[in-house]
């Protein structure tokens, strides 16, 4: 755990980037027309994405890459439901309740483990019961969300950015609704190094919004 920390701490030096460091079209994709979001980030993962896992319990980079910028930015979490068959899409459903709710703390690690860790959610039935477990809803409050037309919106939503930008994996990050980080392409010779270049692509894509 010290050398984990000692890793996240030398995060936390902001470097100076330039563009020579990475390639359009390689380390990232420039879409031909950029989505409206709400957020300077979007991150995609997915309940079934191990690598996703393990960065929401040791290096959540979403909260890396904010501390590697000058100024806070705002960073939106949408669940792709292409992965896991049916209950692929029962999580996506699920994680938007706990958008709408400002529950995604709270659900985030208990869904990750009870998929992937000790396989107790195995459908809609354990999801919902840990989804209450670990919030503190009521049975009623979490039906009238799942069936509700602003989760339904949002699950769509979801799904159609997902598709539009062409997801071939994750976790990754859709910057501006514009630039698609290509994890593929960076380097993956150790943690250290390549949430390193994470963060740096971040940061450097963030200065391109008007570019």
């Amino acid at each position: 755990m010290k050398k984990i920390w000692l890793v996240l701490l030398g995060l936390f030096w902001v470097v100076n980037v330039t563009a020579s460091e990475f390639i359009n079209g390689q380390h990232y994709i420039t879409l031909n027309k950029p989505i409206p979001v709400e957020a300077q980030i979007v991150e995609f993962f997915s309940f079934y994405c191990p690598h996703c896992y393990q960065f929401e319990q040791i290096w959540p980079i979403g909260y890396i890459v904010n501390k590697n910028l000058p100024y806070p930015v705002k960073i939106i979490k949408y669940h792709i439901g292409c992965f896991g068959g049916n209950m692929g899409y029962a999580l996506t459903r699920a994680w938007t309740i706990a958008m709408v709710m400002g529950l995604e703390n709270k659900v985030t690690l208990p869904i990750f483990h009870g998929i992937l860790h000790d396989k107790t959610v195995t459908d809609e039935v354990s999801l919902k019961k840990v989804f209450m477990k670990v919030s503190g809803i009521k049975s009623a409050e979490y039906d009238v969300a799942w069936n509700s037309d602003q989760v339904e919106y949002l699950v769509h939503k979801q799904e159609k950015i997902a598709e539009y930008v062409g997801l071939k994996g994750v976790p990754t990050m859709l910057i501006h609704g514009k630039y698609m980080i290509n994890n593929s392409e960076l380097d993956s010779r150790s943690t250290e190094v390549y949430l390193k270049q994470y963060s740096n692509l971040v940061r450097f894509l963030l200065t391109k919004k008007n570019q």
